[in-house]
């Protein structure tokens, strides 16, 4: 599937993800999250999200649905995991609830598409979180 365009594309690089009080942005250094991450024994984390498939709006009980939907197979599969979002800071489309799934990202790959998401946010203990298109 082609990336979307580039107003998305941007989109998504400039977003705030937000993960236990952490703001997390494409690119940016974020020691604090670092240290969250160390001193709770993890070194990968996987932003994702079932809500919006391809940037499709949806209206919010149907992404409350799919949310509850993904949250419940990270359950079911024992992935270690705490609540995160995804919001833009021009305030002109909805924050995004999702998941912080920790451990290998090669799982919230599958995932991300098996929710229909055009990307993943990404990272490791000591690196800048960064966009996988899917």
């Amino acid at each position: 599937m082609p990336l979307p365009d580039q107003r998305l594309r941007d989109a998504y690089r400039n977003a705030a993800y937000r993960v236990n009080g952490h703001c997390l942005k494409i690119g940016h250094p974020h020691p604090d999250f670092d240290r969250y991450l160390a001193d709770h024994g993890h070194t990968d984390y996987t932003l994702l999200t079932a809500y919006n498939p391809r940037s499709t709006p949806l209206p919010e009980p149907v992404n409350l649905a799919r949310h509850r939907t993904l949250l419940e197979l990270v359950v079911q599969l024992g992935l270690a995991h705490v609540p995160a979002s995804g919001n833009d800071p021009d305030g002109s489309w909805p924050t995004e609830h999702g998941l912080c799934v920790f451990g290998d990202p090669s799982f919230g790959r599958h995932l991300g598409r098996f929710y229909e998401q055009h990307a993943i946010v990404v990272g490791s203990l000591g690196t800048l979180p960064r966009l996988v298109w899917l």
